[in-house]
């Protein structure tokens, strides 16, 4: 989502060579590779992929019961589309999309409309609920890189979603949109880090990293996501 990387933490600033933990590093190197990697693909696989990822994330709202969400508009080759925003907004559910500060993200309620924010990515236009609007949600999507089998997470290095999903609920799912080839075994964790709940793929569809029985529980009604059958608890 963000077009400018660095080796902040959630809480600080890029330091010089010497200061910077070796998982930092490690993450440092794993973005060069993925971001390679995303820019690599076809138009008509992103093209394809969007269309997969719409389709799987209107079920799991729809099958969800969630009032109101958090989500983001992809930015450059971000898995998505803007359009995905705008289809779930069709369907009643309230969505929070992010407005990027200096330091932090702040939110505002999406009503259709979107102009450009500081660093080029489509930010909605209603009342800023500033960075703790993210309390009233149910859910979060949230853009990644890459996830492994425990959920973290790698972003763009900035820490704005680190520094977001700390002060989210426990128990609030968390949703990380990526290529099927982005799922990997394992990836560098920092303090900071707050693993995912769930993984949504173009292939897959949308899964749990490791099921819990607080979060997911089979239903009568449920949603069919990849080849599992569960439904979300707000």
């Amino acid at each position: 989502m963000f077009p400018v990387t660095d080796s902040s933490g959630p809480g600080g600033s890029p330091g010089d060579d010497r200061s910077v933990p070796p998982a930092t590093v490690e993450k440092e190197r794993w973005r060069t590779r993925l971001l390679t990697a995303r820019a690599a693909r076809s138009e008509q696989v992103r093209v394809v992929a969007a269309r997969a990822l719409q389709a799987h994330l209107l079920a799991v709202v729809a099958g969800s019961g969630w009032s109101t969400i958090a989500a983001y508009v992809p930015f450059g080759d971000e898995p998505g589309s803007a359009e995905t925003v705008a289809q779930l907004y069709a369907t009643g559910v309230r969505i929070l999309l992010p407005r990027t500060g200096r330091d932090d993200l702040s939110w505002a309620a999406y009503d259709g409309r979107l102009q450009s924010g500081r660093l080029g990515i489509s930010e909605p236009m209603g009342t800023d609920l500033g960075r703790d609007g993210l309390s009233q949600v149910d859910a979060v999507l949230a853009p990644a890189l890459a996830v492994d089998r425990k959920g973290i997470r790698i972003g763009y290095g900035r820490g704005y979603y680190d520094r977001a999903l700390s002060r989210l609920d426990a128990d609030r799912p968390v949703l990380a949109i990526v290529y099927d080839d982005e799922l990997v075994d394992a990836l560098p964790r920092a303090a900071y880090d707050r693993p995912v709940t769930h993984t949504v793929t173009p292939l897959l569809g949308a899964r749990p990293v490791a099921p819990s029985p607080r979060r997911l529980k089979p239903t009568d009604g449920a949603t069919i996501c990849g080849d599992r059958q569960f439904a979300f608890d707000a």
